[in-house]
């Protein structure tokens, strides 16, 4: 495995991207990319070239203009449309000559410099002159490195090493599930379909760590990491998610509790295949506005109204169901219903909360706030459900997982 991530490892210590811009044709301004910069100073790298050679139209070099940006007058710079009062915005600017041959440019460079906090620099490519007059794509190449040499951006610096302890620490517990589930099948020779649920969302979320672990690692050399690694790690912890919120939907019908068949999965798997699907197209377009200049963590802008109102329905829909079995149950299931129903009540609407609440926070805070935040609640979860699924819970002794024969059991 370590010989295959090797493959595709580089001598670059820097964030890279490439972009295909256009100009010309009344598009005379166009955002590249941002990058955050921790105090202390860092450093950038530019070239370009025409995706395509002009030189039927042009024969001599196109001066453009590079312009860097701040994030202290950013928002002056999107309200205005003029070009030239964009550029005279700019921190610093610089030309950029592009041959029609379709050559690279020569490279620029500079540094990003700040004292008392962390900045976010943008950048940005203009023809204010008009001097290409059909629209022309251009193809952009950038690098980045952060303060201290480190190839992340500030929003993302010291995930590397978080990501490893979680590996370790789901690691622990997915062991010791799985040792547990033994000794249980030993016992019993059945497996209850809950528990199944259960351990499935914690092994997604131990793949989802592990790829990204992976996508971090490569990142840390090469600057651009494993995009599919990346997809994989999002797309894992998603149908984790979405295991636990299904698992929670089910429990409040009163399976397990009032009845020991299995809901109609002909309403069930629908709802959640169609969960499935919105997410992954939710982390679709996350993947194709990834560096816009409004972005700074996965939950920003449309994609992060959207999560909201997913969960927020889910849990409508939970409320639902829980309000119905309340009024079927007595005593110390009552009791035990109240307690579960206020418990992933808070699972459910955890995640709009965090997102709403790192808008608050500087644009480099932010995915921090949410990526840990999320983890923590996720781990309580886990802790939560393994002892209400283990001998000692008030739930086990009151559901259909006392019973000696389990009609909801796996065989």
């Amino acid at each position: 495995m370590m010989l295959i991530i090797l493959l595709f490892v580089t001598a670059s210590f820097a964030k890279y991207i490439s972009n295909v811009v256009t100009l010309g044709a009344g598009q005379q301004w166009k955002y590249i990319s941002k990058f955050a910069v921790d105090v202390g100073a860092g450093e950038w790298e530019l070239k370009a070239k025409f995706n395509k050679p002009i030189n039927e139209t042009y024969k001599d070099d196109i001066s453009l203009v590079a312009s860097v940006y701040i994030d202290d007058n950013w928002d002056e710079v999107m309200d205005t449309n003029d070009c030239k009062t964009k550029v005279d915005l700019s921190r610093r600017e610089r030309f950029l000559f592009l041959n029609p041959n379709g050559e690279w440019s020569e490279q620029l460079n500079g540094k990003l410099s700040q004292k008392l906090r962390p900045h976010i620099w943008y950048f940005a490519i203009s023809d204010c002159e008009g001097k290409l007059s059909d629209k022309t794509r251009i193809k952009v190449e950038m690098h980045f490195v952060n303060e201290g040499h480190s190839e992340f951006s500030t929003e993302d610096n010291g995930l590397v090493y978080l990501y490893p302890i979680l590996l370790v620490l789901y690691l622990i517990a997915l062991s010791g599930n799985i040792f547990r589930l033994i000794k249980m099948f030993q016992k019993t020779n059945d497996i209850e379909t809950n528990v199944i649920f259960f351990n499935s969302s914690i092994g997604c979320q131990f793949g989802g760590i592990f790829f990204q672990c992976i996508h971090l690692w490569v990142y840390s050399y090469n600057g651009k990491g494993i995009t599919v690694f990346d997809f994989f790690s999002q797309s894992l912890e998603i149908v984790s998610t979405l295991i636990i919120t299904i698992l929670f939907i089910l429990m409040a019908t009163g399976w397990t509790l009032k009845q020991k068949e299995f809901p109609d999965a002909d309403v069930y798997i629908p709802v959640g295949l169609m969960v499935v699907l919105l997410n992954l197209v939710i982390v679709g377009l996350g993947r194709i506005t990834d560096d816009s200049y409004y972005k700074f963590s996965d939950y920003e802008g449309i994609i992060g109204f959207l999560l909201i109102l997913i969960r927020i329905g889910l849990w409508g829909w939970f409320i639902y169901l829980i309000r119905g079995l309340m009024t079927k149950v007595h005593g110390k299931m009552s009791q035990f219903v109240t307690q579960f129903a206020a418990l992933a009540t808070i699972y459910f609407l955890a995640l709009p909360a965090l997102i709403i609440i790192s808008w608050l926070f500087a644009p480099y805070f932010r995915n921090k706030v949410v990526i840990l935040g999320s983890t923590v609640i996720q781990m309580g979860v886990f802790v939560f459900l393994t002892h209400l699924f283990s001998e000692k819970s008030t739930y086990y002794k009151i559901s259909s997982m006392s019973d000696s024969v389990l009609p909801g059991k796996m065989r």
